[in-house]
């Protein structure tokens, strides 16, 4: 058993010791969040995404398991959340937003790749784009209750998501003057967007407590539900399964708190959800890396 342990805290303590690291900044007053956030989302993340999507080698099939997958998680979880929101009546439509849209970046991102390799990597960086399109249309939509895709259009990620894709699918490639920093400004994303969910959650607290531990367990166990039916009925295997099964247990992303405070959309629900949620991964996520191996 201490040989399965030990490749699991490889994986683990890298991704909190950085995060650690964010939220002890955050403490020291030092650091512009919202200057960091706009550098992670508006360069490196979609330097990352073009980088990661342009050199993978094209899978429709495999690509389109992980975004089907995503899919159905996202529904699954949709559905116990607004099942949950007509038993209890209490009309906080706000708790579907932490239920549904995971944090697929900032830790899913870093987990799979270290815990799968270029591989893994590839697949999380698919699920993001699938999550993040979703988060910025279905998420607006609860929040606000209009179609967001004039926000879609401005996000910078949108872009090298498509653009690396058209790349990878042209077969061709870019001369590597160009590449280059486009590779290296990916490079810097996956430890930009840790520390700067560790700063996050040094400003969230926790409030609703009921209707927060609810939303974190249909969020994680839930998700792992949806994400093992899904694997059964389909027969999914490989680096699919692995990084499906990851992606299923992941707290809610801390976007959704910046949604839900744009429109007045039960923020403090949302971010007691978020911060209780990434808690809550402390346990659940080395738990699911023994469990897939």
């Amino acid at each position: 058993m201490g040989e399965a342990v030990g490749p699991v805290f490889s994986v683990i303590l890298p991704v909190f010791s950085i995060v650690l690291l964010g939220w002890w900044l955050a403490g020291r007053g030092r650091m512009d969040l919202p200057t960091l956030s706009n550098l992670a989302l508006q360069v490196t993340s979609p330097a990352l995404m073009f980088s990661v999507l342009a050199g993978a080698k094209v899978d429709f099939q495999s690509w389109g398991v992980l975004v089907a997958g995503t899919l159905w998680i996202a529904l699954g979880t949709a559905a116990l959340a607004a099942l949950y929101l007509r038993f209890t009546g209490s009309g906080q439509r706000g708790l579907l937003l932490p239920a549904i849209f995971w944090n697929a970046g900032n830790l899913a991102l870093p987990l799979a790749r270290l815990a799968y390799g270029d591989a893994g990597l590839e697949a999380a960086a698919v699920i993001f784009v699938t999550v993040a399109i979703l988060n910025s249309t279905v998420g607006l939509w609860i929040a606000k209750g209009e179609n967001g895709l004039s926000e879609i259009i401005r996000m910078p990620i949108a872009y090298g998501s498509v653009g690396g894709l058209a790349l990878a699918i042209s077969g061709q490639t870019l001369p590597r003057p160009v590449m280059e920093p486009i590779e290296m400004l990916g490079a810097m994303a996956i430890p930009l967007l840790l520390i700067n969910l560790g700063m996050h959650l040094r400003n969230l607290v926790l409030r609703e407590i009921r209707h927060t531990v609810v939303v974190v367990a249909i969020r994680v166990m839930g998700g792992a539900a949806c994400a093992v039916l899904f694997i059964a009925l389909f027969g999914v295997t490989g680096v699919e399964r692995k990084v499906l099964l990851l992606a299923s247990i992941m707290p809610a992303a801390v976007i959704n708190v910046i949604i839900a405070q744009r429109y007045s959309t039960d923020p403090a629900l949302v971010a007691s959800a978020v911060a209780l949620g990434t808690l809550v991964s402390l346990v659940t996520i080395p738990a699911m890396l023994y469990f897939v191996g």
